[in-house]
């Protein structure tokens, strides 16, 4: 830095050689830094990326020139391909909960000094760009079991005909179980779903109901067709389908056994 020196004391000989403030230490550039741009500091190199599951983490190396201005604010600008951009202090950068796709990353210093009481904004050339590939750690999609059962074969109202959902739902190791829904399609050509609520260990235990409450009321024998699904970062997994007939009848009007 200019004008600036730092005294070292070797064995009984005292040297004044020039000597750099910690730019750690100095606050980082507004995001909307006005004034003129100078292109004339050196940019960072070896920029090296490491990929662990979501997270990409980023380290450089910079060498300061001897001629550079008294910074009253300085830091490191990094861009990602798809327009995010980051302004941070320090030679390492993460970028955390990432999406699965391949990026490419690039870095340049950024400092803002007065000049004739007017700021100026010195800035490097951007570094190299390096690739970073964001993969699935999830190796496929969930196991589910699904058994159910009606809990009436005759009713009154269409949502008096509800249907015992039970099962589970597992997610391999490396995966998140994301969601669990059941769909019920009726002979009718209607169809109804929605989520199923699961416990820790992904287990399920709902009750229902089989129709819409706009659906038409089914006479006689009906059909339902009950299948559930479960999904993770690798994408869904239905279960075995169910089909059950219910002979759909006036529980007050007489009839044979």
């Amino acid at each position: 830095m200019r004008g600036r020196c730092c005294l070292f004391l070797l064995g009984l000989t005292l040297f004044l050689l020039p000597c750099r403030p910690a730019l750690a230490k100095i606050p980082l550039p507004p995001l909307d830094a006005k004034g003129p741009v100078v292109n004339d500091l050196p940019p960072p190199f070896n920029v090296q990326p490491i990929v662990v599951n979501k997270e990409v983490t980023l380290s450089w190396s910079w060498q300061p020139s001897d001629t550079m201005p008294d910074f009253m604010d300085f830091g490191y600008q990094v861009r990602r391909n798809d327009g995010k951009f980051a302004l941070i202090s320090d030679l390492t950068f993460s970028d955390f909960n990432v999406a699965v796709g391949t990026y490419s990353y690039q870095v340049r210093v950024i400092g803002g000094n007065l000049e004739k009481g007017k700021r100026v904004n010195h800035v490097s050339d951007w570094s190299e760009p390096v690739g970073a590939a964001v993969k699935t750690s999830c190796p496929q999609a969930p196991a589910i079991a699904l058994t159910v059962e009606p809990t009436q074969d005759a009713y009154s109202s269409v949502t008096s005909l509800r249907m015992h959902l039970r099962g589970w739902a597992q997610a391999p190791q490396g995966c998140t179980l994301q969601q669990v829904t059941y769909k019920i399609e009726t002979g009718m050509g209607t169809s109804r779903s929605g989520p199923l609520k699961t416990d820790s260990k992904g287990r399920f235990n709902e009750f229902v109901n089989a129709l819409n409450p706009e659906d038409e009321v089914p006479q006689g024998l009906a059909t339902f067709t009950v299948s559930a699904t479960a999904a993770d970062e690798v994408g869904p997994t239905s279960s075995d389908a169910y089909t059950i007939n219910i002979e759909l009848r006036n529980q007050f009007a007489p009839h044979q056994d």
